[in-house]
């Protein structure tokens, strides 16, 4: 017989280990950085002509940048778009690149774009009604694999009527995972 009382559920917190590696890669980052930026000049490079060019410290610092950014990019220590800012701050901190050339990338109009319809998309997800029209999509069609495609197909061709098809994409991405 079961008690009618009210259940309690014990959760139990799984304490996180600290990710040596993780900072280890965070690290090595810095160090090849702070190698290829604060060595001695390089010799000049010479082409089988006999040109000599000359490594500039903007040249240095954006290979240190490269460096950094690949290291991070390659173990995945840190997200991408941090990574990405990081790159242009340190364009502007040492002195590679004039601050304003260094993040108008950023404020392009069609990166702009993409991140107003990725907010769109996780506004949808936040209030929940990706998983409404999922269900109501799921009621329609019903169970069967093929009508399931069938319904993702007529919503998305019905959500790029009202929506650019970026924003339909980050609309229908969480849509479908639901």
């Amino acid at each position: 017989m079961q008690s009618s009382g009210p259940q309690v559920l014990a959760l139990s917190r799984e304490k996180k280990r600290f990710d040596w590696k993780r900072l280890l890669f965070i690290l090595t980052g810095i160090v090849f950085f702070a190698i290829v930026y604060f060595f001695p000049p390089w010799p000049d490079a010479v082409d089988p002509t006999g040109a000599h060019f000359i490594l500039t410290r903007e040249g240095k610092g954006a290979l240190a940048v490269f460096l950094l950014a690949a290291t991070w990019w390659i173990f995945e220590v840190v997200p991408i778009g941090v990574t990405s800012l990081t790159i242009g701050v340190l364009q502007a901190l040492f002195m590679i690149r004039d601050p304003g050339t260094a993040f108008r990338d950023f404020m392009d109009p069609s990166v702009l774009f993409i991140f107003g319809s990725i907010m769109i998309g996780m506004v949808f997800t936040k209030t929940g009604l990706t998983r409404r029209m999922a269900y109501k999509m799921l009621s329609i069609v019903g169970e069967r694999t093929s009508m399931i495609y069938l319904g993702c197909f007529a919503m998305t061709g019905v959500l790029t009527h009202f929506m650019a098809h970026t924003a339909v994409a980050a609309t229908m991405f969480p849509l479908l995972m639901a």
